[in-house]
Formats: structure tokens, sequence, C-alpha cells
């Protein structure tokens, strides 16, 4: 599909269900609005369940490294507040995600899932393997109980590893796929059950 055909489409109900969900995992206060502090929230998170200290040198390059995705998410959705609502991201979502430029769209999706590995691929064997994608669910508070499945929707190859590829392919689905069966719906778990 290339650009112009993109150029009128609006997002389906499969599409913004999905978007709401994002929208929900990132938003970790739950306040309605997508902002730094949230990003924050999540690296302090993830550093609990690892035990890492707040004084340890780990400690501030994960949360630094969720700034720096803060900001890179925040020039997507920029609206001169340095916060996103429900109505920045699905505006954001519509313009850039489903109707936006090609390299663009893939710019994102290779930094979020790179960002992903150097948060999750605690080995830094160029996969994720299960215990890293629990970690990943703990971290953004997903309902661990669907991540077991979510993974071996997304393990394409069923090597009971995820790939760069795969995860691409996955985050790639979540915002594009129109079709309620696609792997990459259950990148958040759950699929596309509502909430």
């Amino acid at each position: 599909m290339n650009f112009a055909e993109t150029q009128l489409r609006m997002l389906t109900e499969l599409q913004t269900n999905k978007l709401e969900r994002f929208f929900y995992i990132l938003d970790f206060d739950r306040n309605g609005i997508i902002e730094k502090e949230d990003f924050i929230g999540i690296a302090e998170n993830l550093c609990i369940l690892w035990g890492i200290k707040e004084e340890n040198e780990k400690y501030k390059k994960i949360v630094s490294g969720f700034e720096d995705s803060w900001n890179r998410f925040n020039f997507f959705v920029n609206n001169n507040d340095g916060r996103a609502n429900w109505d920045h991201w699905i505006h954001f979502a519509e313009e850039m995600i489903i109707n936006g430029d090609e390299n663009l769209f893939n710019e994102y999706v290779e930094n979020y899932v790179g960002e992903l590995f150097d948060n999750f691929d605690m080995d830094k064997d160029g996969y994720i393997n299960l215990d890293e994608f629990i970690d990943l669910f703990v971290a953004y508070r997903i309902e661990v109980r669907f991540a077991a499945k979510a993974f071996r929707k997304l393990d394409l190859n069923h090597d009971d590893l995820i790939s760069r590829g795969e995860l691409i392919k996955a985050v790639k689905e979540f915002f594009r796929s129109e079709d309620p069966d696609a792997p990459g719906n259950w990148l958040f778990g759950r699929g596309v059950l509502p909430n």
C-alpha cells in the first residue's frame, strides 16, 4: 500500500480500540494524560522489579533511557505543552501512523522496538525470551496472566524467542492491521478483547 492510497484512510474501530489500549498502557498514572512522568514511572517500576536501588548507576541509566524515549515520543505528539491527552494521541495516530509518511512510521517502529530490546533483552542475545517478555508486562503494568499466550502469538517461528524482526512485525500489525486475528494484536496482551 503506498502513501497515496492511505492518505484518506480513517482509523477503523479495531485500530481505535488498540490505540486506546496503548494509550492506557503509556498513561502510567492513569490521569488521562501521557506525560514525561508516566515514562519515568515505567522506568522506576522496572527498577523495582529488578531490585535496582535509586543510588545505583544502572537505575539512573534506565530512567535516563525512558526519559529519552519520552523525548522521542513527545516529538510525535508535540502539542506545545509536553503532554498528550486522548485527542492529541488519536490525532497523531490518524495523521502519522495511518496516513503518514511510510519512512517516518518505519522509523517510529524501529525506534520503539530498539527501545524494547535495549530495556528488556537482559542477556543481550538479540532476542526476547519469555522471562524478559513477562518483565515487559510487569514494567508496563499489563495483566501478566496474558503474557505467555501473547508471547506464543508473537513467536512466529515457535523457537521460544522473539526476534527483532518478529517484534517489528508485531508492532506494525498492532498499529495498522485491520485483521482481528493478527498476532500483533497481542503485543500488549489480551488480543483485541474490549477493555
